[in-house]
């Protein structure tokens, strides 16, 4: 089981480069938190304005993710205290510092295409694969 951040959830469901190592992490396990489905549908909401997506696709892949078969998706309120704690003392996100924080309680590996996630997750012990 690992802990799978929104960015990378987006570069699965856009097909973007490296989202078969993406897919082959969700197949193994993967724990995530309510918010991911905001920021994939804000990212696929995005996709379609620029014309890289259609609606109807969008659509699909959240209803999906709303069923929540794929993955444990779990309410961020538990983590926000350590989250802040994470974004104050490394000048990052609330957002971003929330799936760390996850990772740091769960004791797993958090799984994400953000760089500056990934360093940051490091620094805080956190066992981090950057994709």
């Amino acid at each position: 089981m690992k802990v799978i951040d929104s960015s990378s959830l987006v570069k699965f469901f856009s097909k973007e480069k490296g989202w078969e190592k993406v897919a082959q992490i969700i197949s193994e396990g993967v724990i995530t938190l309510d918010l991911s489905i905001k920021e994939v549908a804000n990212a696929l909401w995005k996709k379609i304005l620029m014309g890289e997506m259609k609606e109807d696709i969008a659509i699909k892949i959240l209803s999906d993710l709303l069923k929540r078969e794929a993955m444990i998706i779990v309410n961020q309120d538990e983590y926000l205290i350590e989250a802040f704690k994470i974004a104050n003392r490394n000048k990052i996100t609330i957002y971003d510092s929330l799936f760390i924080a996850l990772a740091k309680s769960k004791n797993l590996e958090l799984v994400t295409s953000d760089i500056k996630q990934y360093e940051i997750a490091k620094n805080e012990g956190v066992n981090a694969q950057l994709i």
